[in-house]
């Protein structure tokens, strides 16, 4: 970890950045540092940002745990940046939102951003360039679960059945086909169910599904409120460690802003590598910002949180897409990631 990134040594300036004030601070806020007027800003001595103000469009996950750790601690504000972010309602429409010029950076699973790209949906602004990473699949963290009295007792037994899944075309479906695949399961007769992660324990309950795929909070949400099952890891063999999501802009953005977006993925370094070192920090925030119930978010199994980028590893994502139809071209994520700034 950064020298300094210790959860100690941070923690004593809750106080100064809660989040209410944080919030305010990135709305109104007109300076870069200090509270300071001056016309050029500096990006913690990196560098003069080329802007100092950066709209952002994230989701209600777990994942974003870093981000807002790294808003409480005043992270951006280090970097000269005042940040404001919006919440969408799924990735779908936090990329069309970068997409239509409403922010400049967005959070998204991953499936959305190169959907878009396959279809050329950002071409017009340069196209769709990742930023910092956000978040894989670790071990037990995404579940197909079922209730005890489902003919589904094993994965041996999906083929034919109703599966609910937030979307198809999403990390969801694809690493349940992918493990149901790899199992010489028949994936092809699976029937999706198109189900909002919260709403998943009542159709589990109601018989409209015969089982799920979930993520945390929602696994242990429908352990307790459906008493469902856990019946097989989607994120082993083939798909372990599996990238689920990240953070992107737009190349023309990107080319005008480099200072600014380096300082961007500083900041969610940092945010990224405190979230690591001490989960003490990371709960308070998924009950606050994620609606996670506090006893959850002290036992539930989370991603894991990533920031540094690697070609190699998302490349991974795009690939699984064309295999499964998602996309029909092949898409090379390296030219689509812009390397990320070293800490200093």
């Amino acid at each position: 970890m950064p020298t300094g990134s210790t959860g100690r040594g941070f923690r004593s300036r809750l106080p100064l950045v809660a989040s209410a004030l944080t919030l305010a601070m990135a709305l109104s806020s007109c300076s870069a540092l200090g509270g300071s007027d001056d016309s050029e800003p500096q990006s913690g001595g990196n560098g003069k940002l080329e802007t100092t103000d950066l709209n952002i469009s994230i989701m209600k996950t777990t994942d974003l745990a870093p981000f807002h750790l790294a808003m409480q601690e005043g992270f951006f504000k280090d970097e000269g940046l005042n940040v404001t972010f919006v919440d969408a309602p799924s990735g779908g429409e936090s990329v069309n939102k970068l997409i239509s010029g409403e922010v400049d950076i967005s959070y998204s699973s991953y499936t959305p951003f190169f959907l878009a790209e396959s279809k050329g949906a950002g071409k017009p602004k340069g196209g769709i360039k990742i930023v910092a990473d956000a978040s894989s699949a670790g071990p037990n963290s995404c579940m197909v679960v079922a209730l005890p009295n489902s003919k589904v007792k094993s994965v041996q037994d999906m083929a034919g059945k109703r599966v609910a899944v937030t979307a198809t075309g999403t990390i969801s479906d694809l690493l349940t086909m992918a493990t149901l695949k790899t199992k010489g399961v028949d994936y092809k007769s699976i029937n999706w169910v198109k189900t909002p992660f919260p709403a998943t324990a009542d159709a589990l309950k109601a018989g409209n599904v015969d089982a799920a795929f979930v993520t945390e909070p929602f696994l242990s949400q429908t352990q307790t409120e459906a008493g469902a099952l856990p019946i097989f890891d989607t994120a082993t063999g083939p798909t372990a460690d599996m990238p689920t999501a990240g953070w992107a802009s737009t190349g023309d953005f990107v080319s005008k802003n480099k200072n600014s977006i380096a300082a961007f993925q500083r900041a969610m370094q940092r945010g990224t590598d405190l979230a690591l070192s001490d989960r003490s920090l990371v709960e308070p925030l998924l009950v606050k910002f994620s609606g996670v119930d506090e006893n959850i978010a002290k036992v539930a199994t989370l991603l894991t949180f990533q920031s540094k980028l690697d070609a190699t590893r998302i490349q991974r994502v795009p690939d699984l897409m064309k295999e499964f139809a998602v996309i029909e071209k092949e898409i090379d994520v390296t030219s689509m990631i812009v390397p990320t700034a070293p800490l200093t």
